[in-house]
């Protein structure tokens, strides 16, 4: 998948994202749409080759002979852990996820330079408190 057809997945989720109510319900409506682009962004990454820290090929492949590699393991939270690290390491993932927080967060993530060190600084803190 090329950058430009990602980005324009990106953009026909945000368009029901947007319209997606303040209610709990709909929240959590608007998570699963979010969880719609990492996975998106995520299988970009797979199919280029990148990993952090044998994460998630080698381990996918462990998951067959390794009872720690199960679903679970498999989390959201790792996930957004392996683009964020992925995204300081290539332009083309810092591009699309600067494209996605810029698309639906407008108003916080606006400068390219300071997006950087946001991820940086959640990376060196590890904000995630999970391990590849």
């Amino acid at each position: 998948m090329e950058i430009e057809s990602v980005k324009k997945c990106i953009l026909e989720i945000y368009k029901v994202w947007s319209v997606i109510g303040d209610c709990e319900d709909c929240f959590r409506y608007g998570e699963i749409h979010e969880s719609f682009v990492v996975q998106i962004i995520s299988n970009y990454c797979v199919g280029q080759g990148y990993e952090v820290e044998g994460f998630p090929i080698q381990k996918r492949i462990f998951e067959i002979i390794n009872a720690d590699y199960d679903e679970a393991y498999f989390c959201h939270d790792r996930y957004i852990k392996y683009l964020d690290v992925l995204a300081t390491q290539h332009d083309d993932v810092f591009e699309l996820m600067f494209f996605y927080s810029t698309t639906f967060w407008p108003e916080q993530f606006y400068d390219e330079e300071l997006y950087r060190q946001r991820l940086l600084d959640y990376i060196s803190c590890d904000i995630y408190g999970i391990e590849f």
